[in-house]
């Protein structure tokens, strides 16, 4: 649920990067989608899962969180490097 909201958010913040410079927002939004939930997918399975083992369960409900969190939060970190080291670059 967290991160649907997150990626709610980072599509808005896309949609506004691309109508701000007058372009098709879509390709920013699909971009930002693909690159949020990419690195999510890549930290379930190439970290947690390794990490966690064969039941891939946590300890804990904070610990659940935490690890969301971070999956999120490093989301969005790619979402703005994508968004400054290729998109904006394109604009230049």
């Amino acid at each position: 649920m967290l991160g649907g909201v997150i990626a709610f958010l980072v599509c808005v913040w896309f949609y506004l990067t691309a109508d701000k410079l007058k372009l098709n927002p879509l390709p920013w939004i699909v971009g930002a989608l693909i690159i949020y939930y990419g690195t999510k997918a890549a930290w379930t399975f190439v970290f947690l899962k390794p990490l966690m083992g064969i039941n891939f369960t946590h300890g804990s409900m904070i610990g659940g969180f935490l690890l969301e969190i971070i999956g999120a939060a490093l989301g969005v970190l790619a979402c703005g490097l994508f968004r400054d080291r290729v998109l904006m670059k394109q604009q230049q």
